[in-house]
């Protein structure tokens, strides 16, 4: 809670509700939580607690230290394994993986402008990859090592090769759907 709220929404039982709920386990038993007085005859029931609870040890206050118990959590990578379809660093803490970057995390970015940042994190830090793409029928070609060029096997022609850059999961997403007889074309503007 705001403590600007209390004196004017006068919500003073509020407080004296925490200090009794803790006063209440500490000891064990129901507390009584009105802010007009305590069954026992002690005119002021924050006298109360406070003596229930120093009684057990604790500050007169209420007051205590929070432990978080997230020691030795912390993880950082930067270079380790992948995995071997997606070429995505792999999942976990305990396998050494990298740091996801989810939708709402993508979203947020997204709707701060940081594209660059978007580049970086999903290209770049993940799984870039150079394929070719013809500018012709806008298909995945192939990169041909002896020739040292580009190679369109629906066009069967070595003139209109592009070479780009996607995530491999893009790559991975668009040869799964030619799978499927779903032909996705990649249109690319003059080079």
């Amino acid at each position: 809670m705001n403590p600007h709220g209390f004196p004017s929404r006068m919500t003073v039982g509020k407080m004296i509700e925490l200090l009794g709920s803790k006063a209440g386990v500490s000891c064990g038993r129901y507390h009584y939580g009105s802010a007009f007085g305590e069954p026992s005859g002690h005119a002021d029931t924050v006298d109360a607690i406070s003596e229930t609870l120093v009684k057990h040890g604790y500050s007169y206050n209420g007051k205590d230290f929070l432990y978080s118990g997230i020691t030795d959590k912390i993880h950082a990578r930067g270079i380790g394994p992948r995995v071997t379809m997606t070429r995505q660093p792999t999942e976990g803490r305990s396998r050494n993986g990298g740091l996801r970057v989810g939708e709402m995390e993508r979203d947020c970015l997204l709707a701060y402008g940081a594209s660059m940042l978007i580049y970086e994190r999903l290209m770049l830090s993940s799984d870039p990859f150079e394929v070719q793409v013809c500018r012709k029928c806008g298909l995945l070609g192939y990169y041909n090592y002896k020739l040292k060029t580009g190679f369109c096997s629906m066009c069967k022609n070595r003139e209109n090769i592009s070479t780009m850059k996607l995530p491999y999961a893009c790559k991975l997403l668009i040869q799964e759907l030619q799978s499927m007889n779903i032909v996705p074309r990649l249109k690319l503007g003059e080079p």
